[in-house]
């Protein structure tokens, strides 16, 4: 017994060769053109993939970073608004401080010149009283008893001419 038949063999390997160099030709051909195929398309969309996401990446950075420049400008104005108001405080204050001094100055005026005026008024009555006494002085005999009386209403006069400048 014969373990191996030689031509059982051949015709194995003659067979084997046949179907392998149809399949090369017909079938691993077109297998492997769309291997080669799905491997670039699978490539390809790695490729892809990687491109996103170091787009997504570099927007993301980039959206941070603008969101960092908008805190950055958003305090910016906030200061600018803080400083703003701090000066116009300082100028309605200053200028508050300036009416103040001239309404006081205006005042002060006034009050000079009421002074001078009830001075002038004080004057002329004075001037006034001094001539009616004189007058009366001068009309009338001085005696003693004459001149006390004229004394007496010139007193009077003197307590009751303010009532009458009123």
């Amino acid at each position: 017994m014969k373990l191996i038949d030689i031509s059982l063999l051949i015709t194995h390997i003659i067979g084997f060769g046949i179907v392998f160099l149809l399949l090369r030709r017909f079938a691993w051909g077109p297998v492997l053109a769309f291997l080669d195929r799905r491997r670039n398309l699978i490539r390809d969309e790695f490729d892809k993939i990687e491109r996103e996401q170091t787009e997504v990446a570099e927007i993301k950075r980039e959206y941070q970073d603008h969101l960092r420049n908008i805190e950055i400008e958003a305090r910016q104005k906030l200061q600018e608004a803080v400083s703003e108001g701090n000066a116009a405080a300082a100028r309605i204050k200053e200028r508050a401080q300036e009416e103040r001094r001239l309404r006081l100055a205006r005042a002060e005026e006034e009050v000079r010149l009421l002074e001078e005026s009830a001075k002038e008024t004080l004057r002329k009555r004075t001037v006034e009283l001094a001539l009616r006494a004189a007058e009366k002085a001068v009309h009338e005999r001085m005696d003693a008893p004459k001149h006390q009386e004229l004394i007496q209403r010139f007193i009077d006069d003197l307590s009751t001419a303010p009532e009458r400048g009123k």
